[in-house]
């Protein structure tokens, strides 16, 4: 190791602590850089490296648990697009130490965890360790993962990573021995299972930081058609897969813009591998759509192209697929071409127009495509005003070099929304990209009638509160993201509240406030009540409660006297983070039907009998139906003769039974 490699990492960390990346605790921040190199081939956004993390009490010796299922990281798997065939399954099992040296005791650790954790005959609740539940839920989706894809995998292997400051050259021998351990637990755990061990230093973490993804490139060609500054082109497969790979890997940095990810070997793909490996076939580009890329310059010279900032935005299950023919040694004797459109434009509009043409040619989640929407574009803008990067595209900004503090998701700010103005920290709190699946669900946060300056206002109250939280951080708790993720959207809630002085605030309201009152003896305050003796079940709770909000709410009425608690009580959105599919029996055609039935609102209870014997369906089929008209926007939300709106705004209540004062029942009347 060079002598000076040490001191270089010591500053990329010291530097890395003053911007709290991820913390302001410099053993967090070493280890967040270590993972940022070790898994930079699979392009990671800070949310996803974030997701992998399960350092802290209880973690078996292990600090980083990533799952690949194709090259894709699974981090949620409800909403992962699993593979039908050909599936590739990586793990990568991390520990990182802020020493000078790397030592024997991690590894002991390691050993002993790994002994259980891959034996998949165990139950979690049989396990002799003590596994904190961010480990047992790593665990759980590896099981998940290998029970789903095992029928069609074609590689397995685990991989682990011991990153320190020290010097690989000088590992000792019984180091070196515990290492080849592990890896003979994990080939023993599973039949086809390949396995390895790196220890990287700062010579190593060093080399790895300074390999930065390179979106100008050379692409040979065998044909060209061009139009100003649009080209077609014909390139040979084995000169597009040099293109789009360096040193037998992927260049996923490439396919940003691309709103699909792998789908494995599906029938496209599946006759996408039979064309490369038939010889006897026409030519590749007669038989496949080809690739698109956009970029920002292009020029040629004889017999290639130079293209800067490359975004292939269509195009990812060809390329992949030609990946993994050549990367598993196929050949390509005959030469064949592949059809290469390059368009170049600086116009974000025209950008995005192309991007959705060009994915909505085959069968996307509409939801997929939401990062080219007018309002996703007017967010980047208006919080750029404010020197925010809005990554609505993964990694845009993050590969431009932008410091992560700087930097928001679409989820952290659809967050903010759900707590802030639908009244929901509960939900807030465990919002996940799912609710961007279903369009009522993201048209409830993200709609263009929403005036644009709450999103700078919301932006800047999530990363004050995430400043104060971590200024009270206890020092044994880690897992920045865990610990903050539990407790900004209560802690947030509150303080604005207290504020306003009421739980009822606007959309205009928290634009109109003077955010220089939003200050940390204010967020002091609301930590205070909420952390307050008597509080003490909110502190130990595994994630924030609907009736605990309502309670630290109640509280907040009681000794601030904070008006509007029966928003609190009553309102709430529903439908955000567990996204309920309607039955299939409930089509469109019977929920109009149950429309035409129903009177106006607020109706009485039991209305819903005389419909049922009418229609001769069921309870579950009548609810699902009228779920299905909200929805759609047909009819409001009721709960006890109160009528919200999609935002949770009164719009209507039933006289005869509510107390106009409190919007509750005047008495309990059976439903």
């Amino acid at each position: 190791m060079a002598k000076n490699d040490k001191i270089l990492i010591d500053g990329i960390i010291d530097e890395r602590v003053v911007l709290k990346l991820p913390s302001a605790k410099r053993d967090e921040a070493f280890e967040f850089f270590s993972f940022e190199q070790i898994l930079k081939d699979y392009d990671l956004s800070n949310d996803e490296l974030k997701s992998g993390v399960v350092d802290g009490r209880n973690d078996g010796g292990i600090d980083g648990f990533f799952i690949f299922v194709n090259g894709h990281l699974l981090s949620d798997p409800e909403s992962f697009s699993w593979p039908k065939t050909g599936s590739v399954l990586e793990v990568w099992i991390i520990t990182c130490k802020h020493h000078d040296t790397f030592k024997q005791a991690p590894l002991d650790n390691l050993a002993a965890s790994t002994t259980e954790l891959l034996d998949f005959a165990l139950e979690s609740i049989d396990l002799k360790g003590d596994y904190s539940d961010q480990l047992i839920s790593q665990r759980e989706n590896l099981k998940l993962a290998y029970r789903k894809v095992s029928p069609r995998l074609s590689s397995f292997k685990v991989n682990y990573c011991y990153a320190s400051r020290g010097n690989t050259d000088r590992l000792g021998e019984s180091i070196e021995a515990r290492a080849e351990q592990i890896k003979q637990i994990t080939t023993d755990s599973f039949g086809k299972c390949s396995s390895e061990f790196l220890f990287l230093g700062s010579s190593e973490l060093i080399q790895l930081f300074r390999q930065i993804p390179n979106f100008s490139l050379e692409l040979p060609f065998v044909e060209d058609l061009s139009r100003g500054e649009r080209y077609v082109l014909l390139v040979n497969l084995q000169d597009y897969y040099n293109f789009i790979s360096e040193n037998g890997k992927l260049r996923r940095y490439l396919f940003d813009s691309n709103v699909r990810d792998f789908m494995g070997l599906n029938r496209v793909n599946e006759d996408i591998k039979s064309t490369l490996l038939d010889l006897q076939s026409p030519d590749f580009w007669w038989l496949n759509n080809g690739v698109t890329i956009l970029a920002t310059g292009a020029s040629v010279v004889g017999k290639s192209i130079q293209i800067e900032d490359i975004q292939i935005v269509n195009g990812l299950q060809t390329s992949e697929s030609i990946f993994r023919h050549f990367s598993e040694g196929g050949k390509d004797p005959k030469n064949r071409s592949v059809l290469v459109k390059v368009l170049v434009t600086n116009e974000e509009t025209v950008r995005d127009t192309i991007i959705r043409a060009t994915n909505n040619q085959t069968t996307v989640e509409l939801a997929s495509l939401h990062a080219t929407d007018k309002i996703q574009r007017d967010i980047e803008d208006i919080l750029k005003k404010h020197e925010l990067y809005y990554e609505r595209r993964t990694n845009y900004y993050k590969n431009q070099g932008i410091s992560s503090e700087l930097i928001l998701t679409p989820l952290y700010l659809a967050s903010g929304f759900v707590s802030l103005i639908l009244k929901s920290p509960d939900q807030a709190s465990r919002l996940r990209s799912r609710f961007m699946r279903s369009e009522n669900s993201y048209e409830k946060v993200f709609s263009q009638s929403t005036d644009i300056n709450v999103w700078p206002q919301i932006a800047f109250i999530l990363k004050k509160t995430d400043d104060f939280l971590e200024s009270v951080r206890p020092k044994g708790n880690r897992g920045s993201e865990r610990f903050l993720k539990k407790r900004r959207q209560i802690l947030s809630f509150l303080t604005i509240s207290k504020l306003l002085n009421t739980f009822n605030f606007s959309i205009h309201d928290l634009i109109s406030l003077d955010l220089a009152k939003f200050e940390k003896a204010e967020l002091k305050k609301a930590w205070k009540l909420m952390y307050s003796p008597d509080e003490e079940y909110y502190s130990n709770t595994k994630r924030l409660k609907r009736s605990h909000f309502i309670q630290l709410c109640q509280k907040a009425h009681d000794e601030w006297k904070v008006m509007g608690i029966e928003r609190i009580t009553k309102g709430g959105v529903r439908g955000l983070t567990n996204i309920k599919r309607t039955p299939k029996k409930v089509t469109r055609e019977f929920a109009l039907k149950i429309n035409s039935l129903l009177p106006e609102q607020p109706w009485k209870p039991g209305v819903h009998k005389g419909i049922v014997a009418e229609l001769g369906c069921s309870n579950n089929e009548y609810h699902s139906a009228v779920d299905l008209l909200i929805e759609e926007g047909l009819r409001y939300k009721q709960i006890d003769g109160v009528v919200f709106d999609s935002i949770g705004n009164v719009v209507a209540f039933d006289e005869e039974r509510v107390d106009p004062n409190t919007l509750s029942l005047k008495k309990e009347e059976p439903y």
